[in-house]
């Protein structure tokens, strides 16, 4: 029964007060107690035809309502996905649709806020992983020479370093060096000079093995390091090597094609007093390569016993 219809009962119920007042019965009450009564009456008379069905939805509504207040505060404190379950309710009526509406709002903004978060946690991944590639690169650049594509000064200082730290097997090292460099250079340009350079970085880069490191340390010399390497073995990659640098393009008929000096050195860097003396000893052998009439290799361990 809609509530405007049994609320209409309270007025007749109010007549009926008024009448009875009006008979006189009550004369001797004041005229306030008599309003009160005709009043009591006619709420009385509502009550009587108000249904009982719709005082315990009255009572089961606010009791929903408070159910889902509850829910609703207890979500916002814990932020639960599993909470949101608590917000639905089964009632067909104008609170059940509210609770369901409330629920799948919620959910919308649970799962919103969880991709925010995927897609934060995405974005932080991959901004560390850009840096890291970002700075890889930049520490690369800084310790590669751009023209052959090898390890600069600074690169060869670091790496002599962790040879010294690793262990006690030899080091081999090889200072190699263009012959006739600057008659190049002055003959033909320095773009044919940087030919030459570049030609030697690729054989470099592209002809050692994967424990061997390239260096430019200036100029026309370049220094290979060859871990755990003994010198018989160093002379016969340093070989290979002069062999390999023949194959440069040369259109020139002058001056002649260019050939390599390569001195050989290995030696255990602890038993040393710096692990530049490696170095040191293998530019040694390079010149005396070179005093010998050029294109050629040279052993320390030979300047040693001919002295």
């Amino acid at each position: 029964m809609p509530v405007g219809v049994w609320l209409l009962f309270g007025v007749p119920g109010i007549l009926a007060g008024a009448v009875l007042v009006a008979s006189g019965r009550f004369s001797r009450l004041s005229a306030a107690i008599e309003v009160s009564i005709a009043v009591v009456v006619g709420l009385l008379t509502m009550l009587a035809f108000t249904p009982l069905k719709h005082l315990r939805k009255t009572v089961s509504d606010r009791r929903e309502i408070r159910r889902l207040t509850r829910c609703m505060r207890r979500f916002e404190i814990q932020r639960g996905r599993e909470l949101l379950g608590d917000l639905l309710s089964d009632r067909d009526d104008d609170i059940g649709e509210l609770s369901r509406a409330i629920h799948e709002a919620l959910s919308s903004a649970t799962a919103h806020r969880m991709e925010v978060r995927r897609l934060r946690r995405t974005m932080d991944s991959s901004i560390r992983r850009e840096t890291h590639r970002a700075t890889d690169r930049l520490q690369r650049q800084a310790a590669t020479d751009l023209l052959t594509g090898v390890g600069n000064r600074r690169a060869l200082q670091e790496r002599l370093e962790r040879c010294v730290e690793s262990d006690a097997q030899p080091v081999s090292a090889l200072v190699i060096d263009v012959d006739r460099f600057k008659e190049i250079n002055d003959q033909l340009g320095h773009e044919a000079g940087d030919q030459c350079l570049a030609f030697l970085g690729e054989l470099l880069r592209s002809g050692l093995r994967g424990a061997d490191s390239a260096f430019r340390t200036g100029g026309d010399e370049l220094i290979v390091l060859m871990p755990a390497t003994s010198s018989d073995v160093a002379e016969t990659v340093a070989r290979r090597i002069c062999s390999l640098f023949g194959q440069l393009p040369w259109p020139h008929s002058s001056p002649a094609r260019p050939t390599l000096s390569i001195g050989v050195v290995a030696a255990v860097l602890s038993s040393l007093d710096e692990p530049q003396d490696l170095i040191r000893c293998a530019n040694e052998a390079m010149y005396a390569a070179k005093r010998s009439g050029r294109a050629r290799v040279k052993n320390y361990s030979e300047l040693r016993g001919a002295a």
